[in-house]
């Protein structure tokens, strides 16, 4: 009830304002009708402004961003294509790096086998020969340590070393000379 009394209460309009009419304000405006003309013009350009930048610029800048992006999925494609090729060369390296690895390593197996058959040759060489007796000669009439070492198989040197003989002064004819013969 007391909604309707507020109502009641509230001034109505005077009868002077036409209350119809679409310029109907709390204080009537009168507008010419040049001015109404003039209005509507802004309105007509504003619209026409607006259909402009929307659907005309809009199918250009449209063209425009269509042709970018067509631009940037071609670059992408190429760039993704020269990756796959960067990525398979490295494959196909790493590939013959262990095919050679893999030589590399029977390679140095074969190594360590021949190294451990020339370690055991050297030890064996390392031994010291087996001494027969050791024999005493005496130097006859005319031999020479060349002809005496040929005769019981060793070298001149040797003959020399065993008995600390001088090379340049030959055993003389009487001399007794140590050989140990193989």
């Amino acid at each position: 009830m007391e909604n309707q009394s507020e109502i009641k209460n509230t001034p109505s309009p005077s009868p002077s304002q036409d209350q119809g009419s679409p310029f109907y304000f709390k204080q009537r405006f009168k507008l010419s009708a040049l001015e109404i003309m003039f209005g509507l013009l802004i309105v007509i350009g504003l619209i026409y402004i607006g259909y402009f930048i929307l659907f005309q610029e809009s199918s250009g800048t449209s063209t425009k961003l269509q042709k970018k992006i067509n631009f940037m999925e071609t670059s992408s494609r190429e760039q993704a294509g020269k990756f796959d090729q960067k990525i398979k060369a490295i494959q196909d390296n790493q590939t013959q790096l262990e095919v050679r690895l893999k030589s590399q390593e029977a390679i140095n197996r074969d190594l360590s086998t021949k190294v451990g058959k020339l370690e055991k040759r050297l030890l064996e060489e390392k031994k010291p020969p087996v001494v027969k007796e050791k024999i005493q000669y005496k130097v006859k009439k005319g031999e020479t340590l060349q002809g005496i070492a040929k005769k019981f198989k060793v070298s001149t040197d040797e003959l020399v070393r065993w008995n600390k003989l001088d090379k340049n002064h030959p055993a003389r004819t009487g001399d007794t000379l140590i050989i140990f013969p193989r």
